[in-house]
């Protein structure tokens, strides 16, 4: 596997004034980074905390590959949760530079790196999420960080109930929330035509992991799929 396709789309959704959700990708050499964030507590004309996270991974990333490429591919787990540590601190910056303006800000951030021969390297905190479709089934590699995630790992709500709880909204971990955020970490390797999907709540709250599914498999390609 030497290649990855990758397409993005952001949606502002229904009755919403800003777009709060941020995507991009950056080529490291023949390796692929893609990051997907959904901020919170953005005001209109004011820098967005999700475009203010993104950046701020994809700058100290960029930094420390073009410094020393071959650390930087030997360690990238070590470094993507280092960015985004670094990222939280910059949101954090805002809040104390101007508590009433920016008291909420924070995001939700799940970012991974595509290297050759299917190894991917995943850094996440929030409830943005890492799928993986593999023979026709969907599977979510993220853990949602939220309250009600906590009343599912509990055993006090259903996976159904959790879909519409209103504390799934309650995001507990995330950049621009606590000091000391925690960053799920993990690797893996991909096998051939596996799909990755990364998604925010707008997408994978309103639609059912079998949807989506069927919605990816039933398109022409993977391109033509964000174009629906």
């Amino acid at each position: 596997m030497s290649k990855y396709i990758c397409g993005a789309v952001v949606d502002i959704g229904v009755e919403r004034e800003s777009q709060e959700d941020y995507v991009q990708y950056r080529e490291f050499g023949d390796n692929l980074f893609c990051v997907v964030a959904d901020g919170a507590g953005s005001q209109k004309g004011f820098p967005q905390p999700a475009v203010i996270a993104v950046s701020d991974i994809l700058e100290t990333l960029t930094e420390i590959y073009e410094e020393n490429e071959e650390l930087f591919l030997q360690n990238p787990e070590f470094f993507i949760k280092r960015a985004m540590l670094s990222a939280n601190r910059v949101l954090g910056g805002f809040k104390m530079g101007n508590e009433e303006r920016y008291y909420g800000y924070a995001a939700s951030v799940t970012c991974c790196l595509f290297c050759q021969d299917g190894i991917f390297y995943m850094g996440h905190t929030g409830n943005t999420r890492l799928y993986i479709l593999r023979n026709s089934a969907l599977t979510q590699i993220t853990r949602d960080q939220t309250k009600a995630a906590e009343l599912l790992n509990e055993g006090k709500i259903d996976l159904e109930t959790y879909h519409v709880h209103p504390d799934r909204l309650v995001i507990t971990d995330g950049l621009g929330i606590l000091l000391k955020p925690h960053i799920q970490i993990l690797h893996g390797k991909l096998k051939e035509n596996d799909i990755v999907l990364m998604s925010t709540d707008g997408l994978h709250y309103a639609v059912q992991p079998d949807a989506m599914a069927t919605i990816i498999l039933e398109s022409k390609d993977c391109i033509y799929n964000f174009s629906l």
